[in-house]
């Protein structure tokens, strides 16, 4: 699995962090596929900001837990899990319980 950063392009609003490998993908809404999700978000955006476009840019696992590694990549910038209210990764985990894998994993 990788997660992959739907950056927008300078002056838009709009940043998405999904997580995919093989065809399928992962986002607050659960399992997509890949293709599905990614226009999906697309459109959405250029519904909301005529014009949105965005680069995907896969991104290493450690920038998602680490404050200083996040800020190595331009744009970026994401807290870690126990700067949240009662540290976020035993609700992540909790969270992800909720969806079904996907047909054939």
């Amino acid at each position: 699995m990788q997660p992959l950063w739907l950056r927008p392009f300078e002056g838009y609003t709009g940043s998405h962090i999904i997580v995919i490998w093989n065809e399928w993908a992962f986002d607050y809404h659960g399992y997509s596929k890949r293709t599905d999700l990614i226009a999906h978000y697309f459109k959405r955006a250029r519904q909301r900001w005529p014009g949105w476009n965005a680069e995907l840019t896969l991104l290493p696992h450690n920038v998602l837990i680490s404050e200083q590694k996040s800020k190595e990549i331009k744009g970026l910038w994401l807290r870690e899990p126990d700067q949240f209210l009662h540290n976020a990764l035993p609700r992540a985990e909790r969270y992800l319980d909720r969806f079904s894998p996907p047909p054939g994993i």
